[in-house]
């Protein structure tokens, strides 16, 4: 599930008389008046837990395995390796469906994961399981009604949403922050999915944060070496709410910010107003940016997050424009 689903869920203002049931009655139990404010309390209920066996001291990661003794769940099954390149693509996929698979025995809860996914994947997946637990507790047991029910969109989407406040509860950009930097470095820490990162962004919780669009850029190893960067650059996957992005099969445009801060091999990240026509996503935004990895190796990955311009950006688009006409000139 996407943000874009979360997000839907807020903009429909879901009515509860006309809600899944097992949302109805979740949104019920918490005393709030929408599906998005019960999961709130509910991760928050279930952090200030963790807080306490943890000495009153939320340290990042959040440990998984602590979250699940709290609600006497039982991880089974192999655990991922964590020891992957951080820059590595295999870290930074979207999941595609279910990775992970919730079933009881008697009365106890239990939460499997795939064993192909990777180390970050997993993490998300096993709090997504939780998320759905969180939907269903009903005080110190299930509602045994509602767990009998097949899961809906809007609970998938609930349950993703849940996860991301257990593994990111605190999402606090500042204004000026540069908002690729910070999901890659915040994603990190929490030892999540750059997706999951990005995706926390846009979550209702997180005010003050404008994004329009993100896009995660690759080398793509069917167009030669030998071809301008550029060219060489597509997006792998990107979270652009009801709009055509042609993942794989489009390039970045010669002299963009994406394809500028790709030259290098060096951690990089800075912001520029840029027109922007991506398939069916066109506009004017201020950009985010932020690459990492090796350009010689092909591991180089380029996360561009779009905002609508703000009024200051009006002097760095000025000053920009300066620099490149001076550059041209002295060549």
């Amino acid at each position: 599930m996407t943000s874009a689903t979360i997000h839907d869920l807020c903009a429909l203002d879901l009515q509860l008389e006309t809600a899944p049931l097992p949302i109805r009655r979740f949104t019920q139990r918490m005393m709030v008046s929408h599906p998005t404010l019960a999961m709130k309390c509910a991760t928050d209920q279930a952090l200030e837990k963790y807080e306490g066996t943890e000495r009153n001291q939320l340290t990042s990661p959040i440990s998984i395995t602590k979250l699940c003794e709290l609600f006497n769940i039982e991880l089974v099954g192999t655990r991922p390796s964590s020891s992957r390149a951080w820059y590595s693509i295999e870290n930074y996929r979207p999941r595609n469906g279910h990775t992970g698979k919730l079933f009881f025995e008697a009365e106890k809860a239990f939460i499997k994961v795939a064993d192909s996914v990777s180390y970050d994947t997993a993490r998300i997946s096993a709090a997504h399981e939780i998320g759905h637990l969180l939907i269903h507790r009903k005080g110190t047991k299930y509602d045994e009604a509602t767990l009998r029910l097949p899961s809906t969109p809007a609970e998938e989407a609930l349950a993703e949403y849940g996860a991301r406040l257990l593994l990111l509860p605190v999402c606090q950009p500042f204004k000026s922050t540069n908002l690729a930097e910070y999901a890659l470095m915040h994603g990190s820490k929490a030892r999540v999915t750059l997706h999951a990162s990005v995706s926390r962004l846009t979550d209702p919780d997180v005010v003050d944060v404008d994004i329009k669009g993100a896009i995660l850029w690759r080398l793509n190893a069917q167009v030669e070496k030998l071809r301008p960067l550029s060219a060489r650059l597509t997006p792998q996957w990107h979270l652009c709410p009801r709009q055509f992005v042609p993942v794989r099969k489009c390039k970045a445009r010669q002299g963009s910010l994406v394809a500028d801060l790709a030259e290098s091999n060096r951690l990089v990240s800075d912001t520029r107003v840029e027109d922007v026509s991506i398939g069916s996503f066109i506009g004017r935004f201020r950009i985010d940016a932020c690459a990492w990895g090796s350009v010689d190796e092909g591991t180089r990955l380029v996360l561009s997050v779009f905002r609508s311009p703000h009024p200051s950006d009006k002097q760095r688009e000025f000053d920009f424009n300066e620099r490149f006409l001076e550059t041209n000139q002295r060549q």
